[in-house]
């Protein structure tokens, strides 16, 4: 009767204690991405923080395939527990519990969401269709090359962060710890070779980041994507060929979304381990909108605007709405704005996010990547305590609610809200906190409204035709001081 998994690990177990008496020898649940789960053994050192975990099924086979090979396949375990012993690091805890010591270290990986779904649950993470971005902290040394930590829930309150900015902040650390790179495939080509391949520029560019280590995460930087279809010349296609890389090609006809789906199901089939899949789908970036999807959603959406604009009436006189606009360093004014889309994105300088943090039918509508793009601060909402719960980076609309969209705010949620936002905001780091403090007028950036613009022009031409020797009086100048 063949040894089983468990009988082997008790052996292994007897063995590294009496190898190593002073260590801590456990048999342990090892809860990994990708279904890598595992039963294994674990070894902590006395006097270390961290410990050595060993998957051993793969000794265990060999056991299996050939009992008479305990003894050196023990030997073989015995030897590899003392290398991994001698390179284990000593863990910094604080690491794990200061914020201010982690998002300059963090890193994200994407997995695909089906085989990961129980894990899913436990971890911070942003699902993309089929794939989920997760987050790590980079422990990587000298010594130990590739070696990470997966942010969980647990450790996201302990930082006190939504998942929000830790996706931002770790968007800007893997920018700068684990960059992108974008090369041609035949330039990866012949570097493989040593310069022995010369070949001529091919379709495929290979996405990833240097080392290339959970690459395939660059399509989760913006930066990155925008530069990737400028260089290509517009949209294109992302095979998502593993977890560690992309390949883009860029759609001008040549190759069709089916054609490319049955590539990547052939090559994940034959050549992608479990532990390195990513999907089976084809992905699409849309350069205009700045959009990363499935390109069948991609092709469902273009089919979609396509219909409505067939559909829509083109007589139909253009609709607006009167909401409310608070700019930076400047008090909120009644505005006259469209309803599509691009008059909203002009209003807030970008792609737009919307917030519902009111108890009654109005909405934020404001700049998407604010933060992202460095725009000033302007306003704190608060919660039902007075508490800060956010802060709001550049323009941003307070718009009403219909049933299907947006719509004008009443007089009364007009004069309410913009007594609310009334006193423009200067914003001061306090420890891990920030404090909203209201500006001074001083301070402010007046602007006059139009119809105050319209009277002066009148008089001033009224002035000019009566052509009288009595000088005008100079108007006070008013002092504009830039935040």
């Amino acid at each position: 009767m063949a040894m089983s998994y468990e009988d082997f690990l008790d052996i292994a177990k007897d063995a590294a204690k009496t190898r190593h008496p002073e260590a801590e020898v456990t048999i342990q649940k090892v809860e990994k991405l990708q279904g890598e789960s595992y039963v294994g053994l674990s070894v902590r050192p006395e006097g270390k923080n961290a410990a050595v975990t060993m998957n051993l099924h793969e000794l265990h086979d060999q056991v299996v395939e050939n009992p008479k090979r305990l003894a050196a396949v023990m030997s073989e375990f015995l030897s590899g527990l003392d290398k991994a012993l001698e390179q284990i690091p000593q863990v910094d805890v604080k690491q794990f519990t200061e914020y201010e010591n982690v998002k300059g270290n963090l890193m994200m990986q994407v997995i695909p969401v089906e085989p990961n779904k129980e894990k899913l649950e436990q971890i911070p993470h942003k699902t993309i269709e089929d794939i989920a971005v997760v987050y790590r902290i980079d422990v990587s040394d000298s010594r130990h090359h590739n070696a990470s930590v997966l942010v969980t829930n647990q450790m996201l309150e302990k930082f006190g962060i939504t998942p929000e900015q830790l996706h931002m902040d770790a968007v800007i650390s893997q920018m700068e710890t684990h960059p992108p790179t974008l090369k041609n495939m035949s330039e990866m080509m012949a570097e493989m070779s040593g310069g022995m391949m010369d070949m001529p520029e091919s379709p495929m560019w290979v996405a990833t980041v240097e080392g290339g280590l959970n690459g395939a995460a660059v399509v989760q930087i913006p930066e990155f994507m925008d530069q990737a279809a400028e260089k290509l010349g517009g949209n294109f296609f992302v095979l998502p060929s593993s977890i560690h890389e992309c390949l883009f090609i860029k759609e001008d006809g040549e190759f069709q979304r089916p054609q490319l789906e049955e590539m990547v199901q052939s090559v994940n089939a034959t050549e992608v381990s479990a532990a390195d899949f990513l999907s089976d789908s084809v992905y699409h970036y849309d350069s205009e909108a700045r959009v990363f999807e499935k390109a069948t959603t991609f092709e469902s959406r273009v089919a979609e605007t396509a219909v409505a604009y067939e559909t829509a009436a083109p007589e139909t006189a253009k609709e607006t709405m009167t909401v409310l606009l608070v700019e930076p360093c400047k008090y909120p004014r009644q505005v006259e704005i469209g309803t599509d889309l691009e008059d909203l994105q002009k209003a807030v300088g970008g792609y737009i996010e919307v917030t519902y943090p009111f108890d009654e039918n109005v909405g934020l509508v404001m700049n998407e990547e604010g933060k992202l793009e460095g725009l000033p601060l302007n306003r704190a909402l608060r919660d039902d305590d007075g508490q800060i719960c956010d802060v709001v980076a550049g323009s941003f609309l307070v718009v009403g609610l219909t049933e299907e969209s947006f719509g004008s705010l009443t007089p009364d949620q007009m004069q309410r809200f913009e007594q609310q936002f009334h006193q423009p905001e200067v914003f001061v780091q306090m420890g891990k906190g920030i404090m909203a403090v209201p500006m001074p007028d001083n301070g402010l950036r007046f602007e006059k409204k139009p119809e105050v613009r319209a009277a002066e022009k009148e008089a001033e031409k009224a002035g000019h035709e009566k052509k009288t020797d009595i000088p005008a009086k100079k108007p006070k100048k008013v002092k504009e001081e830039s935040r």
